[in-house]
């Protein structure tokens, strides 16, 4: 009771469940007033609700407290339906929860960056207040943010200071000064004062110069008029931030005017103009020729800046001037990405091909004294499609991010940064969201790119895309389509998450036990093993054996790791249904995706592996089958085939996990570093791994005894691949190991013997080697052939 009669009837009303601003309220009756009630109903009878709107409203809004309530006390309908209802308010707290830990580590990053001591962050008292009421704690973590802000002005004035010192005396290049001001603005204050003190330069895109922010109240045009009436230049003080930053950026835009008057002079002027203006040495040999609607021309070093010419290593960009009259370039679609100016031209209202500078884009380019490149193909890039700087498929936009984690950082925040999808909290978001699969990535990004301009894009929707009932599909199903159609390859994965959550080790044992305890039918061990090493071709794997399986921690595995209970009993029933014939068709299945690595040098492979992973296999994939075998047999290994780079570490587990589901009998010991970057395409290193290993698997199929050990080890500029096992070892004569190495040579029967021959070409022609060690005891345990790959250090 109260001291309010009021607010004592209105506790104890039956109706008082259709009103979700009341509910609310009535949580914390010390803190009501009598307008705070009056507004609270009269709002609920203008919304007209019932029951189970106001707990779909209050579930949204984060007023889980209060949702709580009215499932337990409150006349809900249905309540056959009341499991679901919990199981939605148990999800709604663990997405605010996760909110909560993504913007707790956001401000944490953010105060890091700038060298800055946040104010502690209770986070119990936090989740406490999560659990309650998502709006109460936001306002706690504004509390922060604010303190943060102004910790950041104060940072920000005195480094500001520091540089203006350096300035005046001289020891400050312009382009230097820019980019130590952009970090500055960027908020990257401990990167800004050491380059601040001791002269270097930084990299990445947040040291590069922004354009200046547009004032509304401008007109293009009269800015332009004001560049080119030397009258006006004298009197309209109010454009003095946007003067021409030299002699080549007021030709531009005196170029760009003259387009209005038509003609190949113009279009030639203004070719000429912008290839000066971004200070290329070969503008005056670009050609312009006269097509339908206007003229097609070059820009010669687009992509300058040695940080984004990785995705135009050509550097040259093509460009459509349009007539005075042309709306939009005609017959143009078959070009790849290109730009498009012209006074009638307008920028498309959806990514294409044509990106188009309008005077605005020109106007703030004109005020740049460095980074013009860069600025240029942000404007474009936010235009272009997202495939221009991710690739079209996971597996290019793998090889466009790197091999070590330092790279991979480096080019996403300049792919989020050229598309315009974000800065570095997106990207450390993206990150931990996705753990570095390409799959996940390239699906991330994808939505990021369709949502951008949204009211809840980017970073927010980062935050709550697990509010999207499709896009939470679409993620689970990339998780699992990597997996295939096994269904106890599907059951390892969800008994492992179950067991543990993602980043702890997960035993044999424990697998197992999980298994057994939610259903009374489950694989034999050893398959269920097999499957739990096969996990091993998942990039989410940390590591994975017959003995154990660590799942990475990322933000992915953990949503699902809340579900991973019931989906495990699906996936066992699914399999109890017809045991038998899943087990026929998950070996079978897994010696398809094995035997399909040693073709990965083809150009029909991705394809290949399109259809054998597909829910439904193609009628023909014998047929295919067979025709990769023969690109196989004709291949020739050359230098553009191996070319790249390649972390050898998460490709060989990938290649083990495959390896063991197709060997499920054969133990396998690995040992190495973190990371090993080579000097060897995926491709390569794939093909290189799986002669390697297919040898040994053979060699010891059917023992029930078969051990394996892949150990790499760094020496000086080359990495060690030792690759072992237990065999009988090779049968060559003493002093003809040569042999082994010779096309068609086998111990092992006709219409063999090409492997290792092809493999040792691979090594070599990416100037690495394959020896064979040793034939047989040359080591205690491992008494078989020992085989040794060279490669260098990427």
């Amino acid at each position: 009771m109260t001291d309010s009669p009021l607010i004592d009837l209105l506790s104890q009303w039956p109706g008082r469940f259709r009103f979700g601003r009341l509910a609310v309220a009535l949580r914390s009756p010390e803190r009501l007033d009598e307008d705070v009630l009056v507004d609270a109903v009269l709002r609920g009878i203008a919304e007209d609700e019932d029951e189970q709107s106001v707990f779909d409203s209050l579930l949204q809004e984060g007023e889980l407290e209060a949702a709580g309530y009215l499932l337990e006390h409150g006349p809900l309908p249905d309540r056959a339906g009341l499991s679901s209802r919990l199981q939605a308010l148990a999800d709604r707290r663990q997405e605010l929860r996760d909110d909560l830990r993504d913007r707790r580590d956001a401000l944490r990053k953010r105060a890091g960056d700038a060298d800055l001591a946040l104010p502690e962050l209770d986070m119990a008292e936090l989740e406490r207040s999560c659990a309650v009421s998502w709006t109460r704690t936001l306002r706690l973590l504004e509390i922060a943010e604010t303190a943060l802000e102004k910790g950041l002005a104060v940072g920000r004035q005195a480094l500001r200071a520091r540089l203006a010192e350096r300035e005046e005396q001289g020891a400050a290049d312009p382009a230097w000064a820019e980019s130590s001001h952009a970090l500055i603005d960027a908020g990257l204050l401990r990167i800004a004062a050491r380059q601040i003190d001791d002269g270097t330069r930084s990299t990445g895109p947040e040291q590069v110069p922004a354009l200046p922010a547009w004032n509304p109240e401008l007109s293009p045009a009269q800015l332009l008029e004001w560049h080119l009436d030397p009258v006006q230049r004298q009197r309209q003080v109010r454009y003095a931030h946007w003067v021409p930053a030299d002699d080549s950026a007021r030709e531009l835009l005196e170029a760009y005017a003259s387009l209005d008057d038509g003609g190949f002079g113009a279009a030639q002027r203004f070719t000429a103009a912008f290839n000066a203006y971004l200070h290329s040495d070969d503008f005056d040999r670009v050609r312009t020729e006269e097509i339908t609607g206007g003229y097609l021309a070059t820009v010669a070093r687009a992509f300058a800046d040695p940080e984004i010419e990785r995705f135009r290593p050509v550097g040259n960009l093509d460009l459509f001037i349009g007539g005075p009259e042309t709306r939009e370039p005609e017959g143009l679609d078959a070009m790849p990405p290109y730009v498009a100016v012209g006074a009638a031209l307008a920028a498309p209202a959806d990514r294409s091909p044509c990106a188009v500078l309008v005077l605005r884009d020109l106007l703030q380019l004109a005020t740049l004294r460095t980074g013009r490149s860069t600025a240029l193909v942000r404007l474009l890039g936010r235009q272009w499609p997202l495939t221009t700087f991710v690739g079209r498929t996971p597996v290019a936009l793998d090889e466009r991010l790197g091999p070590d984690e330092a790279t991979r950082w480096s080019t996403l925040r300049w792919i989020l940064d050229l598309t315009g999808l974000g800065g570095i909290v997106v990207a450390d978001a993206l990150a931990f969201a996705t753990g570095w699969d390409p799959e996940l990535l390239h699906l991330f990004l994808q939505a990021l790119a369709e949502r951008q301009g949204r009211a809840r894009g980017g970073e927010r929707w980062l935050s709550r895309w697990r509010e999207e009932r499709q896009f939470r599909a679409a993620v689970e199903d990339t998780v699992l389509r990597t997996l295939g159609p096994s269904r106890v390859a599907h059951i390892a994965f969800w008994a492992a998450l179950t067991a543990a959550p993602a980043g702890e080790e997960v035993t044999a044992d424990e697998l197992l036990a999980v298994a057994q305890l939610t259903a009374d039918l489950v694989p034999d061990a050893d398959v269920l093993t097999a499957a739990m090493a096969g996990l091993g071709r998942l990039r989410l794997t940390a590591q994975a054996s017959a003995e154990q399986v660590r799942l990475r921690r990322c933000g992915v595995l953990t949503f699902l790791g809340e579900r991973a209970e019931q989906r495990l009993e699906t996936a066992l029933r699914d399999w109890a249904a017809d045991s038998e014939a899943a087990a026929s068709e998950d070996h079978g299945h897994a010696v398809r995706l094995w035997e399909a690595r040693r073709h990965g040098l083809n150009s029909d492979y991705e394809e290949y592996l399109a259809v054998l992973e597909g829910a439904t296999p193609a009628a023909d994939i014998d047929a295919r089958l067979e025709r990769l075998e023969r690109q196989t047999a004709e291949f020739s290994a050359d230098e553009r085939g191996v070319a790249g780079t390649t972390d050898l570490v998460p490709m060989l587990r990938e290649t083990i996990g495959l390896w063991q589901q197709a060997f499920p009998g054969v133990r396998v010991e690995t040992g190495g570093p973190d990371a090993a970057v080579a000097r060897i395409s995926a491709r390569a290193a794939q093909a290189l791994f799986y002669e390697l290993l297919a040898n040994a698997g053979e060699e010891l199929a059917g023992s029930e005894s078969g051990r394996v050990s892949v150990h790499v080890e760094p020496s000086g500029d080359e990495w060690l691949v030792d690759v072992r096992d237990n065999g009988a070892g090779i049968t060559y004569p003493p002093g003809r190991e040569d042999l082994v190495f010779r096309a068609g040579r086998s111990t092992k029967g006709e219409s063999r013997g090409d492997g290792l021959h092809r493999a040792r070409d691979i090594a070599e022609a990416a100037d690495g080697a394959l020896l064979l060690v040793s034939r047989s005891d040359g080591h205690p345990v491992f008494k078989g052939a020992h085989f040794r790959l060279i490669l260098a250090k990427g």
